[in-house]
């Protein structure tokens, strides 16, 4: 499979906006659940779920590696019986069962451990295995977990859906404890602020983070400006005439695969950029990167330390 069709599912196809006006991203967000999830209300803009639902679900199957994160975080890890072949955080995930991939789920081996409900999110979902799902009599849910406000009401709402909503509240107070946190000590220690920066996904083409998604939200908290500004959608596919024009002053590469000197190889081709001239290219190869769940402090932390110093 084309790996940047890997990273775009496993980021989940980020969709939700930003507003480009904000300085920072608002880490905390209030949030009424009874909005959200209302008596035979099954859709929204934050989740799917199907019409009928178990009372205490006790086996449970995760399509996502974000949604695993979150079922362990909320105490729930010893009820997940299936997992996608890239679920590895927490290491206890790495023992249960595969079945398959986000975009290529097999259906014979999800009813094969007989669950009560199936988990992903929304975008990356594969709608046939959600019709065959719903034919089959099996409990599903989508989760819109774009960025940190729809990543926050899917604490909630996996919390509401599986009687855990003591611990999704720790949790999100948690959440916003720690990115404050760390964004306070990322913005300390930069001698770049306010320096313009690219996320970078992967190579041959370019996917980068756009407005809208998580990674720009990051770049924010961390005190640095999007080359992207505003343009071209969350997740843009960009040839390397257009990332020459934007001439970011940082380039923060989290492709997954390449080891760092194939990357600083990559990009010194490219030596009229203003990031490479200056060696601000650095490459954190960790998959936490992609992952718009209960890390992303984890993941501001990270970058602040990959540029910290440059």
């Amino acid at each position: 499979m084309d790996m940047r069709w890997i990273v775009i599912a496993c980021l989940g196809v980020m969709i939700a906006a930003v507003g480009c006006d904000r300085e920072t991203p608002e880490p905390v967000s209030e949030y009424a659940p009874e909005e959200a999830l209302q008596e035979k209300v099954e859709e929204s803009d934050d989740f799917t779920r199907s019409d009928e639902w178990p009372q205490d679900p006790q086996r449970i199957v995760s399509l996502a590696p974000n949604i695993t994160e979150l079922l362990f975080e909320l105490g729930l890890g010893d009820r997940v019986v299936g997992v996608t072949r890239y679920c590895d955080w927490p290491p206890p995930a790495t023992e249960i069962p595969k079945i398959g991939g986000m975009l290529d789920p097999d259906y014979e081996a999800i009813l094969a451990t007989r669950p009560d409900v199936v988990l992903g999110v929304k975008d990356g979902a594969d709608h046939q295995v959600v019709e065959r799902l719903e034919s089959a009599g099996v409990a599903f849910g989508f989760l819109a977990m774009d960025d940190l406000a729809t990543i926050q009401r899917g604490f909630h709402l996996l919390g509401m859906w599986l009687g855990a909503e003591e611990r999704a509240d720790e949790l999100k107070e948690d959440f916003d404890r720690e990115l404050g946190a760390e964004s306070r000590s990322v913005r300390e220690k930069l001698d770049l602020d306010g320096a313009t920066a690219l996320v970078v996904y992967d190579h041959e083409p370019v996917v980068a983070a756009g407005v809208g998604s998580f990674g720009h939200e990051i770049l924010i908290l961390a005190g640095l400006q999007n080359a992207l500004g505003d343009d071209l959608g969350n997740y843009p596919v960009l040839d390397m005439e257009k990332v020459m024009s934007l001439n970011p002053a940082v380039i923060i590469d989290v492709s997954i695969g390449p080891t760092t000197e194939e990357v600083a190889q990559f990009w010194k081709r490219f030596d009229s950029l203003e990031a490479v001239q200056k060696g601000r290219v650095v490459h954190v190869d960790d998959p936490v990167m992609m992952r718009p769940g209960p890390r992303i402090p984890e993941a501001l932390r990270r970058l602040g330390g990959a540029v910290e110093g440059l």
